[in-house]
């Protein structure tokens, strides 16, 4: 049980704005490629039932506010099901996947690895996020290798705990002002 390679993973991708077609087809490739890996994957696209029409997917209009608050809803709960979030689009602005990595980082303390698409950018996220690598395969083998089994994520939470919780709860007492 401890050692069994059962990982999940939510597989963020900015939506809005961007080919439905294209949206789909990137990350059905994801997930199949995870899946090759042994990773659960955990899909907006495939949960919203985003359909790969020639179209944009649009955003925020009122007739979809009613879904768009669904939709977070269930993201947030795929979210907490998953053991690693992986963003797809890392230099692709996006509210919802910003939001998403926000939630998952700083709200729930789980590990973000961000996919480029083989030209690594450097930045904030470099300190920030748990991993940058250069494509999915190499996501898919470095989360097997850190985050596969029941052990490893102890182990990683146990370090991260350890090493962060007594300055988290120093700045949480700090903001009392």
């Amino acid at each position: 049980m401890w050692d069994k390679v059962d990982v999940k993973i939510y597989q963020a991708v900015k939506m809005t704005g961007r080919s439905a077609k294209g949206v789909v087809e990137q990350t059905t490739r994801a997930r199949r490629l995870f899946q090759s890996y042994g990773i659960e994957v955990l899909d907006p696209v495939q949960e919203e039932q985003v359909e790969p029409t020639a179209g944009l997917i649009i955003g925020s209009a009122k007739d979809k506010h009613v879904d768009l608050k669904k939709f977070w809803k269930r993201d947030k709960q795929m979210i907490r099901e998953a053991h690693v979030v992986v963003d797809l689009t890392p230099t692709a602005k996006s509210e919802g996947v910003l939001h998403e990595i926000g939630y998952a980082r700083y709200g729930l303390w789980k590990p973000v690895v961000r996919v480029y698409d083989g030209d690594i950018k450097t930045g904030i996220q470099s300190f920030e996020d748990d991993a940058l690598v250069g494509s999915v395969a190499d996501a898919a083998a470095l989360i097997r290798q850190k985050w596969g089994t029941k052990r490893k994520r102890f182990a990683w939470r146990a370090s991260l705990l350890w090493h962060k919780l007594p300055r988290f709860i120093k700045h949480q007492i700090g903001e009392w002002k």
